[in-house]
């Protein structure tokens, strides 16, 4: 139960975060250039911005609770349940942001969210089963055949989707290098000051986290350039694509089992993200 509200906490900060920096990115404008003086006016701008800080203050909430999560849990499970921030996402879109959520990005949405559910009830029905086992006996977890995976690009690849597969690569890095780095961190047995401050120097003195964030921090940047150009209502789902990267990466290099229900639930949510490509 505990698990599951701070996975519920998690997603909503995520939300709360990529709402008021789609705002922040939207009174910005497009991004045009790259150059230093573009940059330093970018910087500029973000500095002064409330709707930016009120959006570092909720995703850097979310940061530490998914950090929190998957040293607790499997990477391929507290990935997906992720996911379900883009069916949020694309409601606030709509709401607060009045963006145009065209039938095909609510479809390719609530693809999405169908995986982010089989994915949930695959690991619920996973607790449920090891609860009725004796002690002794171990829950055999079926593992997914080995997955090959090619990207069919066409001759011509628009910018925004060039954009979101660098995203993506830098964001699964960071992903992949944060999980391995938390596994190498003593566990949060206890929530005080003292025990808080051990674990929070823990992970500001590893060198696995410290990459990780840095590959995070390049997804981000790049996250709020592809806000200037596009809706946070297809950007946000487009990132999706990454968790097939996470899937792969958490059964060959951090040797995590990976059933059925969890294979079944990442396939259903990278094809919300090719049915997304379309719109």
């Amino acid at each position: 139960m505990l698990n599951a509200l701070i996975l519920f906490v998690l997603v909503i900060t995520q939300v709360l975060g990529d709402v008021c920096l789609s705002h922040a990115m939207k009174i910005y404008g497009e991004i045009t250039s790259f150059s230093p003086s573009a940059i330093f006016e970018i910087l500029y701008y973000l500095a002064t911005s409330s709707w930016f800080y009120l959006a570092l203050a909720s995703l850097t909430i979310s940061w530490f609770l998914y950090m929190f999560c998957v040293s607790k849990m499997d990477l391929s499970y507290v990935l997906p349940i992720h996911a379900s921030s883009y069916i949020c996402n694309a409601l606030m879109a709509w709401l607060i942001l009045q963006e145009t959520v065209t039938p095909i990005r609510w479809f390719a949405t609530g693809v999405i969210s169908i995986g982010v559910f089989i994915v949930g009830y695959a690991q619920y029905r996973r607790d449920k089963i090891a609860k009725n086992l004796a002690s002794s006996l171990e829950n055999p977890q079926p593992e997914a055949s080995k997955i090959l995976v090619s990207l069919p690009f066409a001759n011509f690849l628009p910018m925004m989707w060039l954009g979101v597969i660098l995203m993506v690569v830098a964001d699964s890095m960071g992903d992949l290098l944060n999980a391995r780095g938390m596994r190498q961190i003593k566990p949060l047995t206890s929530i005080s000051v003292k025990n808080l401050v051990a674990w929070i120097a823990q992970i500001f003195t590893n060198l696995s986290v410290l990459t990780g964030i840095l590959c995070q921090s390049i997804a981000l940047l790049l996250f709020i350039s592809l806000l200037s150009w596009d809706d946070l209502s297809i950007i946000r789902p487009a990132s999706a694509i990454s968790y097939i990267i996470t899937l792969i990466s958490a059964k060959y290099i951090l040797h995590e089992k990976i059933d059925r229900g969890r294979f079944i639930g990442i396939c259903w949510i990278l094809g919300g993200v090719v049915t997304l490509s379309f719109s």
